[in-house]
């Protein structure tokens, strides 16, 4: 390994010890590597007055440097391998919990059938963590609902969900025209002309959300925020499909993709109401970096990927 790779597993680990025993060396001879790459620097890369560690300014620009230099040497690589025109090789995708259970399935099945030799790893986490590690280099790309800096990463939009207020039976309100699981299977939801409902007449009902960082959270919030209403929240929740089954058990209402609602079970304790508002359109999309070249592999996916818009 290179002081370089010493200095970014310090970097990582935020300790000498726990990057030490991660590299299987010592900790005085990690130690010693890293002072030689600060030597050389001319400068302290961490401020070792801090428990865990923290990086100087000048520390920050060389993981910054370090971190660049690792994409290029990750890039030249596939580009020789893809001057042999082989088509094994990995690919890491990074999905949200929902758009990994719902899309990568079939986007997965699609690919493997075209190229059965590339390895597919899937990372499921937060979208910022996903962008992160998309920036890094630690993912090959990225399947999000969320928002997308288009600055820093191309994206191609191939799904739009329509997210419905899904709210328990008991709580039913009969003036707005609810949606049944098999209305909704049947796409009758979308017709032109279908009832909408209003959201006031759901202030008192208790919700069932999404916690802060999720895109659904940014969402209802200004949905709330614009009706002028305060919501009672029960429960915030992480995943989509806990909140789908914390509603069907009765204990409060809570918003789902009309995906999520065509993929579940057969359960009819939830009335599905269509609210108006461009929040309520959401597009699943897929997200690389910018770049003057993608591996071969990435092109294959992302070409994938638009077929499947395609059909």
């Amino acid at each position: 390994m290179t002081g370089m790779e010493y200095v970014y597993t310090v970097y990582e680990e935020k300790s000498f010890s726990a990057a030490a025993k991660k590299l299987f060396m010592t900790q005085p001879a990690l130690s010693a590597a890293v002072k030689k790459v600060e030597g050389e620097l001319g400068l302290p890369i961490f401020d070792r007055s801090h428990s865990p560690l923290r990086l100087t300014d000048a520390g920050q620009a060389y993981i910054e440097a370090a971190e660049k230099i690792f994409q290029i040497q990750k890039n030249l690589q596939r580009f020789v391998n893809d001057l042999a025109e082989l088509e094994s090789g990995s690919l890491v995708i990074g999905g949200t919990n929902f758009v990994t259970a719902c899309f990568l399935p079939r986007l997965i099945k699609q690919f493997n059938e075209q190229h059965p030799n590339i390895h597919i790893s899937v990372i499921e986490s937060s979208s910022a963590e996903l962008f992160a590690g998309l920036k890094q280099g630690n993912i090959d790309l990225v399947i999000d609902s969320g928002e997308c800096n288009t600055k820093e990463f191309e994206s191609l939009t191939f799904f739009t969900d329509r997210i419905m207020l899904a709210v328990p039976k008991t709580f039913a309100i009969e003036q707005e025209r609810a949606f049944s699981q098999q209305e909704i299977i049947a796409g009758k939801h979308l017709q032109a002309g279908s009832a909408a409902s209003s959201l006031q007449h759901f202030a008192e009902v208790p919700f069932l959300l999404l916690g802060k960082g999720n895109d659904m959270y940014r969402r209802t919030m200004e949905l709330f925020r614009e009706a002028e209403i305060t919501p009672h929240v029960r429960l915030y929740l992480n995943q989509l499909m806990t909140a789908y089954h914390m509603a069907a058990a009765g204990l409060g209402a809570t918003f789902l993709t009309d995906t999520l609602i065509r993929m579940a079970a057969p359960n009819d304790s939830l009335n599905y109401y269509l609210l108006e508002h461009p929040l309520l359109q959401r597009e699943i999309f897929i997200a690389i970096p910018r770049s003057s070249y993608h591996p071969k592999a990435i092109q294959a996916f992302w070409e994938s990927v638009a077929q499947f818009a395609a059909v």
